[in-house]
């Protein structure tokens, strides 16, 4: 065992540990409350002039467990370990490079082969970094005639599973994210505020593998829907979350536009979510996923997540 995987397992029975006292009084009947570990995306760190490792310094002194690097091609490995060394701050995910150009769905062969190719090296790239999940967009709807549900339902999972050995093999976990990219739910200014994910869980529920699971992301869709209720019906197929805010119409005031912002800034119902999570049993890592900035930014963003995810 080298010293990247023993942190991230030494972060594991810490996080074991952690929980003793609260599973003893969810015993009692008292309340409880979800154990988390924060992370930001890479891209989030816009501290001019800083080294990699000197970002890795500047997110350990503010308080957050790890990050998640962008893409398996932005940084090299070994600066990445020699920042782990150095901070003992994991890099705890890499989010899939190139997945909404270069997709699993589209509609030429030679386009989906790169597009494997990519997820290949995504996987190789994250054991390497000691990291525990690649973030993958599966593919997008962009018309009805060469690159619809049906097919993209089918060329998505094709792709993934010839991924699945070698993820298998590397200790890897691909974790699909619900974004917008008009698949497994309806999308437009007339589509449902009221949908239920029952096609994104059939979708991972048809991969059928222990490797693949549900990057759950806890405000992409709350224009589409009650958040809570799919955090519910998706259980434990949900193995990481990411997070924001999102404003709709109804709740704008004062000039605001619907759209993403700030956490707590927005619509998502933050104690319906926290009890979800409960709910399901959820331990484990919740990255930031916001306009970035310097330290006052990047610090704000933790307050934020630790007051709107745990409720302090």
């Amino acid at each position: 065992m080298n010293r990247r995987h023993f942190l991230h397992t030494s972060s594991a029975a810490l996080a074991a540990s952690a929980l003793t006292p609260v599973l003893a009084s969810a015993q009692t009947g008292a309340a409880t409350r979800p154990r988390f570990q924060f992370s930001v995306k890479w891209g989030m760190i816009a501290e001019p002039g800083l080294s990699v490792t000197d970002k890795f310094k500047l997110l350990k002194d503010l308080g957050y467990d790890g990050v998640e690097m962008d893409s398996q091609f932005t940084v090299p490995v070994k600066e990445i370990l020699a920042a782990q060394d150095a901070t003992g701050l994991p890099a705890q995910g890499v989010v899939n490079a190139n997945h909404w150009s270069i997709r699993l769905s589209d509609p030429t062969a030679e386009i989906r082969a790169k597009a494997l190719e990519e997820l290949l090296a995504g996987i190789r790239y994250t054991h390497a970094i000691g990291a525990s999940t690649l973030l993958l967009v599966p593919g997008a709807v962009r018309d009805e005639k060469n690159e619809n549900k049906e097919q993209v339902w089918e060329r998505s999972i094709a792709g993934i599973r010839q991924a699945i050995p070698l993820a298998a093999e590397l200790g890897v976990r691909v974790g699909i994210e619900n974004v917008w990219n008009r698949f497994l739910y309806q999308h437009g200014e007339d589509a449902p505020a009221d949908q239920k994910p029952d096609e994104f869980i059939r979708y991972v529920d048809e991969i059928n593998s222990t490797w693949v699971g549900i990057y759950f992301d806890l405000s992409n869709h709350r224009k589409y829907s009650y958040w809570p209720d799919w955090i519910r019906a998706m259980g434990t197929r949900i193995i990481k979350c990411d997070t924001k805010d999102y404003l709709l119409a109804k709740d704008a005031k004062d000039g605001r536009k619907e759209g993403f912002c700030d956490i707590g800034e927005g619509s998502v119902d933050w104690p319906g979510t926290r009890k979800a999570l409960a709910d399901i049993n959820y331990y484990g890592w919740i990255s930031s996923e916001v306009g970035g900035g310097k330290r006052d930014r990047l610090a704000d963003n933790l307050v934020r997540m630790k007051k709107h995810l745990l409720g302090i």
